[in-house]
């Protein structure tokens, strides 16, 4: 392994794909030159990351998107920058000046279409586990070389005609960016403690059918702690929900704890800290699921789900249609996890996250990366 290759990670998304990359770059900044390029901002997320894993050798670019696009962004209260327009600004000065770009999301078409004949590689690698078929898009086929976190990830894309010939399985590096993370108990009574985690998009969230009343049972339940942590977008992304909808009763609630879109609801704090996740279609309960522990799944559409593979995660706890079954689902929720689920979700973690002992996954994702531009440079 040789190195010494110029590499852009682009940054230009909310902070929970900040943990998908960051300790990627630490790694790679120790044999190759990484910048991550991103727009005008604090970023306090993606600094006290890097300070924490010693990533002093990688160089954090702020390059502001067009003063036009800058002003109108302002006026619709955009905090991130319209990617398309950030990356035409800068396509000729990524293109000309690195031997890589990795991406953590689809938004490379632009990029794709201007490098014409140049040899810089695109490389990706997800933003979370994949589970539903978000992350199985054709746009995969577009990238030069992918990263994969594990044994299903890879039969997946195989099975679909996504799986390009290089490519690599290395593990989730998120675990190692968050490991020295510490944070304080949330609540320190003996009540069991709920994460009700909906995701954002409306034709899966439970929060668009029952999110209200949920919060309403556990308002009036004295057994339980809740721990609302929806997706970091159901109320931050623009045109996304109005946080106001949320009575204020909720937030000063003694066994309530209200979190739309800090880094703890990105940095597996309030997986780590429940004890039953209730969701719907968010890949976080993979990540829930890495420690197993009772799960409940809201379907309130009724959807045909037990055949189809982006629900796979379905088949770790209950899955209830409606919020009258939820008390019935928390009573049963321990001994069904033990009669039940509980092979199932060891099973799902051992083919969703490839482990090796000796070392981790960014350092072996660093690795794979540098092989790949050794020999195809």
């Amino acid at each position: 392994m040789n190195g010494k290759h110029k590499i852009a990670i682009i940054f230009l998304d909310e902070i929970h794909h900040i943990y998908h990359f960051v300790s990627v770059a630490v790694e790679l900044a120790k044999n190759n030159e990484v910048h991550i390029l991103t727009h005008p901002a604090s970023h306090k997320v993606l600094h006290d990351s890097l300070k924490t894993l010693h990533g002093e050798n990688v160089i954090v670019e702020n390059l502001p998107t067009a003063s036009f696009r800058a002003f109108t962004d302002k006026l619709k209260g955009r905090s991130l920058p319209r990617k398309g327009f950030w990356i035409k600004k800068y396509q000729s000065y990524i293109l000309n000046n690195f031997d890589a770009v990795i991406f953590t999301d689809y938004f490379h078409h632009y990029l794709l279409k201007a490098r014409g004949n140049r040899n810089i590689k695109f490389i990706f690698t997800q933003h979370g586990t994949p589970g539903r078929a978000y992350a199985y898009s054709k746009d995969t086929l577009d990238f030069d070389f992918l990263l994969l976190c594990g044994k299903f990830h890879y039969e997946n894309l195989k099975s679909l005609d996504l799986l390009k010939s290089d490519h690599k399985i290395t593990g989730y590096p998120k675990f190692d960016a968050l490991e020295k993370i510490r944070t304080d108990t949330i609540f320190s009574n003996s009540k069991p403690t709920v994460l009700y985690n909906p995701h954002f998009s409306p034709p899966f969230s439970s929060w668009h059918f029952n999110g209200p009343e949920v919060l309403e049972f556990f308002y009036n339940s004295n057994q339980y702690n809740l721990i609302f942590a929806p997706h970091i977008n159901l109320f931050n992304k623009v045109g996304g929900d109005n946080s106001s909808v949320i009575p204020k009763k909720y937030f000063t609630a003694e066994n309530f704890y209200i979190d739309l879109g800090s880094e703890k609801s990105v940095n597996m704090t309030y997986v780590n800290q429940a004890d039953i996740y209730l969701g719907d279609v968010s890949s976080q309960v993979f990540e829930y699921m890495v420690n197993p522990r009772p799960c409940i799944f809201l379907n309130p559409e009724n959807i045909e789900f037990k055949d189809d593979i982006n629900y796979r995660f379905w088949k770790c706890g209950d899955v209830i249609s409606a919020t009258n079954e939820l008390e019935d689902a928390l009573k049963n929720a321990s001994k069904n996890f033990e009669e039940k689920y509980k092979p199932i979700q060891e099973k799902m973690n051992s083919e969703n996250y490839y482990t090796q002992e000796g070392s981790t996954a960014s350092e072996r994702a660093s690795k794979a990366i540098t092989e790949y531009l050794d020999r195809s440079l």
